[in-house]
């Protein structure tokens, strides 16, 4: 039986992923698989549609591979970036974005930062995945991917000021659910 070659570099992984090698391209998927899954998974929060999600994106990023030159980054942050825009293009298709919002209230800002500190993981996407799915999208595209406003209001299709009111909401809620989980747990 032979033994399946390990590649060492993401160059060499991507480079055998571009000559169409289907132990390489497996070998892609596995490496990979969990840490995009868990990724998309933030956007939509249903396992179903991440799954179809994490089926396209690996689609076009096989497609795409021999774009890849590890110049820009690594292949997981690459792979990371393909995985995003399309759950972005996703939700897009299934929601229609509220129109411009008029300029932000100086207020609006300039907010504390959450205090996730008391919370565990389960505690806090599930308050994530209460989020509208506009607000969701932001608060994981800046506070998690960590895009800036500009470049989120362009995957979007929205202004800079809604893309900021947009997340100013989220983390509105946000709080207001982790006071509640606070007051449930004091009790």
């Amino acid at each position: 039986m032979k033994k399946r070659p390990t590649y060492a570099t993401d160059q060499d992984l991507a480079a055998a992923c571009a000559r169409n090698d289907p132990r390489a391209q497996r070998q892609l998927y596995d490496r990979y698989v969990d840490l995009l899954y868990h990724t998309v998974y933030r956007y939509c929060f249903r396992n179903d549609q991440a799954e179809d999600i994490l089926q396209i994106a690996f689609s076009k990023a096989f497609a795409a591979i021999r774009q890849f030159d590890g110049e820009k980054g690594s292949l997981k942050t690459w792979l990371k970036r393909i995985c995003v825009n399309t759950a972005i293009d996703v939700v897009k298709k299934e929601r229609k974005w509220e129109p411009a919002m008029p300029e932000l209230p100086p207020s609006l800002g300039t907010t504390e930062p959450l205090p996730f500190d008391e919370l565990g993981t389960e505690e806090i996407l599930q308050l994530i995945a209460q989020l509208p799915v506009e607000q969701r999208a932001i608060f994981n595209l800046y506070e998690i991917e960590g895009y800036s406003h500009e470049e989120i209001a362009g995957m979007l299709d929205i202004n800079a000021n809604s893309c900021r009111v947009y997340l100013s909401r989220a983390k509105k809620k946000l709080r207001q659910g982790i006071r509640a989980l606070e007051s449930i747990n004091t009790k």
